[in-house]
C-alpha cells in the first residue's frame, strides 16, 4: 500500500512538473518572439495563421461544432496572390500562441477596412467561397469551438481590435508602428510605446440553492444566457498599488 501511494505521489510529481516545465518554456519562447523582430518573421515561416474578416474568424463545420482551420505561410501567400493582394499584407498579422512544438500562431484579419488603414479589405463572400468556410460572429460560435480554438480565437480578436483602433499616436497624432509580433505599437516622431490595454472586469453567478440567476442581452443567438457580468471601474492609482503589491510579493 506504502508503495503503491509513493509511485502514485512520483507520477503525479512527475507531470506536474512536466506541465510546469512546458508552460515556462512556451511563455519564454513567445517572449523572444515579441521582443525580437526578426526571430519572430523567421517563426512565421513554420507558423500557422487564422484567418478573420472585419474581427469574425473563419470556421468550418465539422459534426455538428465549428473548427478553426489553420493556414501556412505559403498557403497565405497563394490565397492573397490570387485576390491581387501583396504578401506584404502578412505584416498586419499579429502573435496569438504557440504550441509545445513551438510552432508559432499568428491572426491575420483580411477584412478591416478603417479610413486609416492602407490596404484595401478582401470581399468576403469570395473569400469564403475560396477557403470553404464562414466568416461568424466568435459570440455566436463560441460554445461550439473547442477549448484551445476559443481561446486563442478570443485573444486574436481582441488583439486585432485594439490595433484596428490604436493606429494614431494619442501625442504627436502621427501613425503608430506596431512590431512584427503585434505586443505593442511605437511612435516613431517620440518613441512612445503603447502597449494592449487590459480592461477589469467581474463576473458573478447569483445563485440560490440549485437556482440561479441568468440574463441574456438582444444580440445573444437564441437560446444563449450569460451570469451577470460588466467592466469595472478602477482608479489608476489603484492599478499601480496592485502592480506594486504584485512586484513585491514576486
Amino acid at each position: 500500500m506504502f508503495l503503491y501511494c509513493g509511485i502514485a505521489c512520483r507520477r503525479k510529481f512527475f507531470w506536474c512538473y512536466r506541465l510546469l516545465s512546458t508552460y515556462v518554456t512556451k511563455t519564454r519562447y513567445l517572449f523572444e518572439l515579441k521582443e525580437d523582430d526578426d526571430a519572430c518573421k523567421k517563426a512565421q515561416q513554420t507558423g500557422a495563421f487564422y484567418l478573420f474578416h472585419g474581427l469574425a474568424p473563419l470556421l468550418q463545420t465539422s459534426a455538428h461544432q465549428y473548427l478553426a482551420p489553420r493556414h501556412s505561410l505559403l498557403e497565405l501567400e497563394r490565397l492573397l496572390g490570387k485576390f491581387g493582394q501583396d504578401a506584404q499584407r502578412i505584416e498586419d498579422s499579429v502573435l496569438i500562441g504557440c504550441s509545445e512544438q513551438q510552432e508559432a500562431w499568428f491572426a491575420l484579419d483580411l477584412g478591416l477596412d478603417s479610413s486609416f488603414s492602407i490596404r484595401a479589405s478582401l470581399h468576403k463572400p469570395e473569400m469564403e467561397t475560396e477557403l470553404k468556410g464562414s466568416f461568424i460572429e466568435l459570440r455566436k460560435a463560441l460554445f461550439q469551438l473547442n477549448a484551445r480554438d476559443a481561446s486563442l480565437l478570443s485573444t486574436a480578436q481582441a488583439l486585432l481590435r485594439w490595433h484596428d483602433a490604436h493606429q494614431f499616436c494619442s501625442r504627436s497624432g502621427q501613425p503608430t508602428k506596431k512590431n512584427v509580433a503585434g505586443s505593442k505599437r511605437v511612435c516613431p516622431s517620440n518613441n512612445i510605446i503603447y502597449y494592449p490595454q487590459m480592461a477589469p472586469v467581474v463576473i458573478t453567478l447569483v445563485s440560490d440553492g440549485t437556482r440561479c440567476l441568468l440574463a441574456r442581452q438582444s444580440s445573444f443567438p437564441k437560446g444563449m444566457y450569460s451570469a451577470l457580468a460588466g467592466f469595472c471601474d478602477i482608479d489608476p492609482g489603484e492599478l499601480e498599488r496592485i502592480r506594486d503589491s504584485c512586484l513585491v510579493q514576486s
